[in-house]
């Protein structure tokens, strides 16, 4: 019996407007009605979140959620953070200083969750304007503290060379994936989502064979091998759909949640 559901956001539980369709409201419902748990696990930072969390009318006791691709577990009634991994000061200026002969949009979400760019570019102010965050412009160079996450966009030909500049260099060191074709991001190395969903389940009480996890990108991966039943949408990426063990025949546009609850929450 499953308790506990944990969706990924975009290309997930949301659709390709960033809207929840109205499927996915049911679901959440559903689940409610039958005591089953539902939290959001995005690579999005906990403002983003709880805008959707707003939206769902998911507050109170027991309800939280996973930001930043898992570096931040956090309660939303409280506002508490479980965890918070961060990016070390020393990496993080590596890993900038690498990107920028490649491209001018570099992001940074500051260990406040204040997200950060060297210039202001249309995709800066666009992205964050969508995302719903707190931004600024800075000189990374001027930064002391470590960071919660590091965020590249831009074209996935551009992003794919900036890929294999670090992928040696990388290994052991840090995380780098692709949350979508068009942006390439990089955590501390413990900082994923399958750890953040182990760590959510012993604060919520629940065992990770009882948790069900919806994804359709590679920052995914962790969570669908880590849980009881890894589930991703149809149009996730293909070689995703090779580690789930169950694919939903409905897309991120059609509600895949609900054909997940109907399915397997009794």
């Amino acid at each position: 019996m499953y308790k506990l559901v944990v969706s990924d956001l975009d290309g997930t539980f949301l659709n390709d407007g960033s809207e929840i369709p109205d499927k996915n409201r049911e679901a959440v419902r559903l689940m409610n009605d039958r005591g089953v748990t539902f939290a959001l696990a995005s690579g999005r930072s906990y403002d983003s979140l709880d805008y959707f969390y707003d939206a769902l009318s998911l507050k109170g006791k027991g309800v939280c959620g996973i930001a930043f691709n898992g570096a931040v577990v956090y309660e939303i009634d409280t506002l508490r953070q479980i965890r918070k991994i961060l990016i070390k000061n020393e990496l993080m200026k590596f890993l900038v200083s690498g990107m920028r002969p490649f491209l001018k949009d570099i992001f940074i979400y500051d260990e406040d969750g204040t997200l950060y760019s060297e210039y202001e570019t249309e995709i800066f102010q666009s992205y964050g304007t969508r995302s719903r965050v707190k931004k600024g412009i800075k000189n990374f160079d001027t930064i002391n503290n470590g960071v919660i996450k590091v965020l590249l966009m831009g074209d996935y030909e551009v992003l794919s060379a900036v890929f294999g500049h670090f992928s040696d260099k990388l290994k052991g060191v840090c995380n780098m994936f692709f949350s979508s074709k068009r942006m390439l991001e990089f955590t501390e190395l413990t900082a994923t989502k399958g750890n953040a969903l182990g760590l959510l389940g012993e604060h919520l009480g629940i065992k990770i064979s009882e948790i069900i996890a919806v994804g359709d990108n590679f920052n995914d991966e962790s969570m669908i091998e880590a849980a009881g039943l890894g589930v991703v949408t149809a149009n996730a990426e293909e070689s995703l759909k090779l580690k789930a063990g169950f694919v939903t025949g409905a897309s991120n546009n059609d509600g895949a949640l609900l054909e997940i609850a109907e399915r397997f929450i009794k």
